[in-house]
Formats: C-alpha cells, structure tokens, sequence
C-alpha cells in the first residue's frame, strides 16, 4: 500500500469534502467540521503543538486526523477528527496517523486526549495506549514519556 501521510494546508483541497461526505454517509459530520472551521478561520491547526494531517493513497485522501489544544487543559493536546475511509480500515493506516501526530505531541506536552464517542473508537484508542479518564471534553489521555 503506497499510502503516504503529510500535512494538509492551506488552501485545503476539494478531497475534504468528498471524504467528508463519505463520512456523513456513515453518520459522521466531524469531517465536514473541518472545511467549515477552516474556511472560517476558526480552527486552521496552527496554535502551539496542533497539527491537520491527511493520508493520501496516489492522488486520493483516504484518512485524515488532527490535534488541537485540550479545551480544559491549555498544557495538553487533543487528538481530534480522526476518520479513515472505509475500504482503508484495518490496514494500519488510523495507527500510522496517530501514530505521527502522538510523535509530534512530544515536542509540545506530556499528556494528549481524545474523546472517543464510540466502542470502535474506544478500543481503537486503547489500543493505541490511551487510558480511560473522563474529563471535561475527553474520555481518554495518553502520558507522553
């Protein structure tokens, strides 16, 4: 699989919004989220530690995940609009994701979360070695070494 992960930027392309409504079909609308919040200027990825990336598969974007500053906790991170297309799931391509983005956390804090609003998402989380924590706006945290 020649999937390649990087940095989406400025101006996002029109993939978003094809994997957005992908992800609507599913019930998901925290995709779509992101070209809103973009295109508004509300959330671009670009305070201290955040960060928007995509996978991509030849010219196609296939997965996207992101981190953003913990609304609770301004010396933490969040993982945040995390979806994987459909035909891409378990192919270690959501790993790999996180994978990147918990690496660069490392350079930021000691501590990211998610909120992880399903069981699918749940184990997903913890098997990445996030452990249940209930807070304010996340349901699992991460302690960075």
């Amino acid at each position: 699989m020649g999937v390649v992960i990087a940095p989406l930027g400025d101006p996002l392309t029109d993939d978003i919004v094809q994997l957005a409504e992908a992800a609507r079909q599913e019930g998901y609308n925290h995709i779509l989220r992101i070209a809103e919040e973009w295109s508004s200027g509300t959330n671009r990825f670009e305070r201290r530690g955040e960060s928007l990336l995509g996978a991509q598969d030849q010219d196609l974007l296939i997965a996207v995940g992101g981190m953003t500053l913990e609304p609770s906790r301004a010396d933490w991170l969040r993982m945040r609009r995390f979806y994987v297309s459909q035909p891409y799931r378990g192919q270690g391509v959501g790993r790999r994701l996180a994978e990147r983005l918990i690496e660069h956390a490392r350079s930021f804090t000691t501590v990211v979360t998610v909120h992880a609003g399903s069981d699918d998402a749940r184990h997903f989380w913890q098997a990445m070695g996030f452990q249940p924590l209930t807070g304010e706006s996340y349901t699992h945290t991460l302690r960075l070494a």
